[in-house]
């Protein structure tokens, strides 16, 4: 009869290879760097598409994520990417005269600026503001509208110069500031109604202008004449873009009803950068229309515009995933903090309908993309860990 210790002794003995077989592969999944997968093709603009090509190997030259605070490195004979801070920042932008860049420090809410290529940092502003969420720039770059969380309660004020502060009525739903700077709005939920108030730039002479039964949109503030309401985005719901006229008091729809709507618009307000999903939060497609809503440009690149910037109405940069989770839902997942992209920087030419691309290295998640004027520099956050970058484009 065959040994039936011995028999026991070599099943527990392969039972316990294959247990430790699965606890290797389950630590290698959790430690190991977390891969994107194989990068899906990116479609192309009505009209020529380039492609994208990457910008070569980096050679001896360090990877960007190695650079500290005020370091630099020369990506090609024109561009060059600096490290601006080592800690998470929020709300960054070029100060009024662009010389220099101005951010938040998440932790505290310390106002800090600093030259285009990270050197010369200096503190500003030192109002502690605990739960800070984001600041909103006056185009005048003389001021903020900061938000934050005091417990359950959204509290913001108005952030003048380096020192002075207005109070702001709590529990603000949404605010933009007028293209001019001269003036702002808000929306308050109030007797089961959105309530559209627009003051001057200081926060006096507020005037509820406009009342809709929309419980929640994000404003923006488009033209002197307009202003844009945009509902709350999910690849779960259809979503719309409506306009106010402040002279005639019309309401008007002009895009939707879209599942996984977001937009933005241009500097002029004669156009908007839309991306829309399918009803299950999936087939993300971005596409360029004219303020009546009208669709002028399907475009193939497949991202969020919270991720591009406007430089004119005929020219956006845009940070372009290498790859689309394939089981995520679009934007909610995103937008949540929930999964990162690693990106591309792009430029697209509407006229030309071609994208060219900018910036491949590293491995940043880019949000807060900001254009200087001169369309020489360009600012991001890299999601990943909040830090901000700088990209001398030419």
């Amino acid at each position: 009869m065959p040994d039936l210790n011995r028999t026991k002794k070599i099943i527990y003995a392969l039972a316990g290879l294959a247990i430790l077989a699965v606890l290797f592969y389950l630590a290698y999944r959790y430690f190991a760097p977390k891969l994107l997968p194989t990068p899906a093709t990116q479609g192309g603009v009505t009209g020529r598409l380039p492609g994208f090509f990457g910008t070569g190997e980096l050679g001896a030259k360090p990877a960007p994520e190695e650079l500290k605070p005020g370091e630099s490195l020369a990506v090609s004979p024109e561009q060059k990417l600096s490290r601006i801070t080592d800690f998470p920042v929020v709300s960054p932008s070029f100060s009024k005269d662009e010389k220099k860049v101005l951010y938040y420090k998440k932790a505290g809410g310390d106002l800090f600026s600093s030259d285009l290529d990270g050197k010369n940092q200096e503190k500003i502003s030192n109002i502690t503001i605990v739960g800070l969420i984001g600041a909103l720039w006056s185009p005048l770059r003389d001021r903020t509208a900061v938000f934050y969380l005091d417990q359950e309660t959204l509290k913001g004020f108005l952030h003048i110069g380096t020192s002075s502060v207005a109070t702001l009525p709590p529990d603000i739903k949404s605010f933009s500031w007028s293209p001019d700077g001269k003036s702002l709005a808000y929306t308050l939920f109030k007797d089961d109604r959105l309530n559209l108030v627009i003051a001057d730039a200081s926060g006096r002479n507020q005037k509820t202008v406009f009342s809709t039964p929309l419980r929640e949109a994000a404003l923006s503030w488009i033209t002197g004449e307009k202003i844009a309401f945009a509902t709350a985005p999910s690849g779960l719901a259809e979503g719309f873009i409506f306009t106010f006229s402040r002279s005639s008091g019309a309401f008007q729809r002009i895009a939707g009803p879209f599942f996984g709507l977001t937009s933005l618009w241009s500097p002029d307000g004669s156009r908007v950068l839309t991306a829309s999903t399918d009803a299950a939060g999936k087939n993300l497609e971005l596409l360029v229309r004219d303020s009546s809503g009208k669709n002028l440009l399907s475009l193939g690149a497949r991202t969020l515009p919270q991720k591009c910037a406007w430089n004119t109405s005929t020219e956006i940069y845009c940070a372009i995933p290498q790859a689309i989770a394939p089981n995520a839902l679009w934007p909610d997942d995103y937008l949540r903090g929930e999964i990162n992209t690693l990106d591309r920087l792009a430029r697209l030419d509407l006229e030309k309908k071609e994208f060219t691309e900018v910036f491949a290295e590293g491995t940043f998640d880019v949000s807060d993309l900001r254009l200087s004027k001169d369309g020489n520099h360009l600012i991001f956050v890299d999601r990943r860990d909040g830090t901000l970058w700088s990209l001398k484009i030419r």
